[in-house]
């Protein structure tokens, strides 16, 4: 996608002279929207902290940094692979179901005695399917959100920039905007990281598409002045009987719309299906620490970053990184074969 006119990735090997370099290169979310930055690193230690510490976020991002990070990993330290390097990316991230299929596929190719050159080459062709993926579910999904006036809800990041390319939630926005039609976005800010407000608003502005942010408890109130026409969201696991893992906030709108009438619908791969999992109460829940609710980033007058209290001091938080919408409050899912449907 679009970045100062120019086509960017989430992820990627950092090419060098027209070539491929054993380094990986990744957006360093943090610091959108107030400046873009691009890291380089050929020590697999890096890639697993840019996941824990949430430079690269979204569960099909992580997925695709992961399995390149295995892949520099198996590079440097074949030794090491199965006893430490699997068993540390795997432990990131606890919620994000991309994150444990991309290990086991790149373990399951070492496990055969790949070269490194084949190792690298999986890792890449992890991230081009996942984008490949995202395109089609953005086409299947246009159909659907090219109705009424396009008044389109989105709730944190499920763009490109959470999953390599074209993103899962802003896909079908993309395919329509593309089309030439004009859609419109009313961006969650999405507390506590503001996913939404520094990081969908910023693409889709350098995508042309237009929005505007809302604080998060503004939505339902919103779609009962009649002012949403559809909520679309992303998903970091999705159980097999079709509850739904994602951004804190969600199962939230899910009962505003189902009280509206406003269709819920939810866009992912299928690399974030889970079918071991039989219901959204086996899903682990990410609980972060207290200062993402505590203190807040931002950018001063004279554009130095800075970051301040906003809570009394003493006074602990609750910060669950993820909640659980139930199928039954969820319109359609869609994944880059069309609409799923739990078995």
């Amino acid at each position: 996608m679009k970045v100062a006119g120019k086509d960017f990735r989430s992820v990627n090997w950092y090419v060098e002279n027209g070539r491929n370099t054993l380094a990986v290169q990744w957006i360093e979310q943090r610091l959108l929207p107030h400046r873009f930055e691009q890291v380089v690193s050929n020590k697999p230690e890096d890639v697993a902290v840019a996941i824990e510490s949430m430079q690269v976020r979204g569960a099909p991002a992580i997925g695709a940094i992961a399995a390149h990070g295995l892949a520099l990993a198996y590079s440097i330290d074949k030794k090491g692979f199965f006893s430490h390097w699997v068993p540390r990316f795997r432990a990131t991230r606890p919620t994000a179901v991309n994150l444990f299929h991309a290990c086991d596929a790149m373990f399951s190719l070492a496990e055969q005695d790949a070269s490194d050159m084949v190792m690298v080459e999986a890792a890449q062709a992890y991230a081009d399917a996942e984008a490949l993926a995202n395109e089609r579910i953005g086409a299947h999904m246009a159909e659907y959100l090219a109705v009424g006036e396009r008044r389109i809800l989105t709730h944190c990041n499920a763009g490109w920039l959470a999953t390599v390319d074209w993103g899962t939630a802003t896909s079908g926005i993309y395919h329509l905007a593309r089309a030439g039609e004009s859609p419109f976005v009313w961006v969650d800010e999405t507390r506590p990281r503001l996913q939404g407000a520094r990081l969908t608003a910023w693409e889709l502005h350098e995508e042309g598409v237009s929005c505007r942010i809302q604080a998060d408890s503004a939505a339902a109130w919103m779609m009962q002045r009649g002012m949403v026409d559809a909520i679309v969201i992303g998903a970091d696991r999705i159980a097999a009987n079709g509850d739904v893992a994602n951004k804190i906030g969600s199962y939230m709108l899910s009962l505003a719309a189902r009280e509206h009438g406003v269709p819920f619908y939810v866009a992912a791969p299928s690399s974030t299906f889970d079918a071991a999992c039989p219901s959204g109460t086996d899903i682990p829940i990410e609980e972060r620490d207290d200062d993402e609710v505590l203190m807040m980033d931002g950018v001063g007058a004279a554009g130095v970053s800075h970051q301040v209290r906003i809570a009394a001091p003493g006074v602990p938080a609750n910060n669950p990184a993820f909640d659980v919408t139930p199928f039954a409050n969820i319109t359609a899912i869609f994944s880059e074969d069309g609409i799923w449907k739990p078995q």
